[in-house]
């Protein structure tokens, strides 16, 4: 495969042939290329995160599951193949999306500056929009300065996927990627996140919400639920003044 001239890879299980047969549709109706990058599995998770000497728990008391893991290590794999191949940026999707308008010539990142190092692709969640600068096909990028969730489509700059190993790399993996990405990394110097709107990829469960992909991890996040750390009063509090925040003051990222 011809790394350097490939950007978008979707993250799936080989198994997974009906999401697969969906990607390839969707994909195939705005004829944007695209490759497949097998979804780590329970077997190599080892394997995978010793390359990178993360540190695991997969005891009784871990806080992730193997299928949360595993889909860490496959982001953090595909950082890396765009280090080892020289790749300018690298859009990395999960296998459940649904593509918007003009994608193709939104996937070619061109409209962002060199300092940004992920640019948020999906239509998920709130946030504040201000301070925005122009992208295509009337869609602006905006600074993301609130937690958001989910992996489902983004973009990591040359830049971002050099900085987000060096962050991931000789340390445990305690929480969810999206959690990392769009969350515990955001207060980091010289870590720059945007989000564009309206986003050009949802999940399917956004648009088929009766009949969505059933969840491969669903399960396997029932199994640690109880493990997850306990919030304390104050914490309590503080999550419930956010929530109070994103209902009054920030807005659903639109889909197009």
């Amino acid at each position: 495969m011809d790394y350097v001239k490939q950007h978008n890879y979707v993250i799936s299980l080989t198994r997974e042939t009906k999401r697969r047969k969906h990607i390839e549709q969707e994909f195939g109706q705005q004829n944007i290329p695209f490759s497949f990058f097998d979804a780590v599995t329970p077997d190599r998770i080892e394997d995978i995160a010793k390359k990178f000497n993360i540190t695991l728990d997969r005891s009784t008391n871990a806080k992730l599951c193997d299928g949360e893991i595993g889909c860490a290590l496959s982001h953090i794999a595909l950082w890396d193949l765009a280090v080892e191949n020289d790749l300018d940026y690298i859009n990395i999707f999960e296998d459940d999306i649904h593509l918007g308008e003009n994608a193709k010539a939104l996937l070619e990142v061109d409209y962002l500056s060199d300092d940004i190092d992920v640019l948020k692709l999906e239509a998920n969640g709130k946030m504040v929009f201000r301070a925005p600068k122009p992208a295509k096909y009337d869609r602006k990028i905006y600074p993301m300065t609130f937690k958001q969730s989910g992996t489902a489509g983004y973009t990591v700059t040359a830049k971002g996927a050099k900085y987000l190993l060096k962050q991931v790399k000789n340390k445990p993996l305690e929480v969810a990627i999206d959690s990392l990405i769009f969350e515990d990394f955001l207060n980091l110097e010289g870590y720059k996140v945007v989000q564009l709107s309206p986003g050009i990829c949802v999940q399917d469960f956004v648009v088929n919400p009766d009949k969505p992909f059933e969840s491969t991890l669903q399960k396997g996040r029932e199994l640690v639920c109880e493990n997850q750390t306990k919030f304390s009063a104050f914490e309590r509090i503080m999550n419930e003044f956010m929530r109070l925040k994103r209902k009054l003051f920030m807005k659903q990222v639109p889909f197009k």
